[in-house]
């Protein structure tokens, strides 16, 4: 998975990776979270997800290996990502946001919906809910250091239990077996932005529902059962607003479900995204507790 470039029209130079099967089903765009470049995906999730489609992984601008200025606005980062797709001559392709990326997507959907044939929204939140859990406490001082380590990451995104910790453990292995070329890294003013952009997003705004019904593409909701960055109800509301969509909490997971769950989450992604209308009804569903 060597790293490409593209340049968009106005002139930014994006970093994407693509591969994955050309069988001819609509590609799949993989949108990340908060301060990750390409490099954060699990090999493992990859693999499943590019079993019968292609997938693209792209930095948006000012991330990773990507030029530019990073946007401070969520509305601003779906633009960039809109550029790219265009770029690419990409329309109609599948959409997955994971956290951020999750922001990006419902925005890359409701204003560009040419672009956006199916959305995966993971570990996500409507906008204008309150702050995520990540927005204060010890997540909080995590997210914002110099540095965030291995031990970070198990702690931001798996269980504080035995067997939840062996789950990050295992996705620290995978990635650091995972080459492809250049590793990008975000910088600072990157993530503040970001950081920015995800606090404007979090601001109360009672009227920001009503956004969510002009998401018209079948929307698959998910999210872990135990996440302390992003809490699970506001996939809830998600999926209760969003006229196309279903719902599955992950039991036992935490912010990276899909990292730790990526089996049942390729498949649940996989099956999501067939022709077939009835297999989205199929999808299995886990109750809220």
């Amino acid at each position: 998975m060597e790293k490409r470039f593209l340049r968009s029209p106005d002139g930014c130079r994006y970093a994407y990776v693509r591969f994955g099967s050309e069988r001819g089903n609509p590609p799949l765009l993989l949108l990340s979270h908060f301060r990750a470049s390409i490099d954060m995906w699990d090999p493992e999730l990859l693999l499943r997800l590019a079993a019968d489609r292609t997938v693209i992984v792209v930095d948006n601008r000012g991330i990773g290996l990507s030029e530019g200025t990073t946007p401070t606005t969520v509305e601003a980062m779906a633009e960039g990502i809109a550029e790219f797709m265009v770029s690419m001559g990409s329309g109609g392709v599948d959409v997955l946001g994971f956290s951020l990326g999750g922001y990006v997507a419902q925005v890359l959907a409701r204003v560009r919906p040419e672009l956006v044939r199916r959305l995966i929204l993971a570990g996500t939140a409507p906008r204008g809910f309150g702050e995520d859990d990540a927005a204060g406490g010890r997540v909080r001082s995590i997210i914002s250091r110099e540095l965030i380590s291995a031990k970070d990451i198990i702690h931001l995104f798996f269980p504080a239990t035995a067997v939840g910790r062996a789950h990050g453990v295992d996705y620290i292995r995978r990635l650091s077996r995972r080459h492809v070329g250049a590793v990008g890294d975000v910088t600072e003013h990157a993530w503040r932005a970001q950081l920015e952009a995800a606090e404007a997003w979090g601001a109360r705004d009672p009227l920001a529902v009503r956004e969510l019904a002009s998401i018209t593409q079948p929307t698959f909701v998910a999210h872990g059962e135990h996440d302390i960055m992003v809490a699970a109800e506001k996939s809830a509301i998600l999926a209760s607003h969003v006229p196309h969509s279903v719902l599955k909490i992950y039991p036992d997971t935490g912010h990276g479900f899909l990292f730790q769950m990526y089996e049942e989450f390729g498949t649940d992604v996989v099956r999501f995204l067939a022709d077939e209308p009835s297999q989205h009804a199929a999808l299995p569903k886990v109750e809220m507790k």
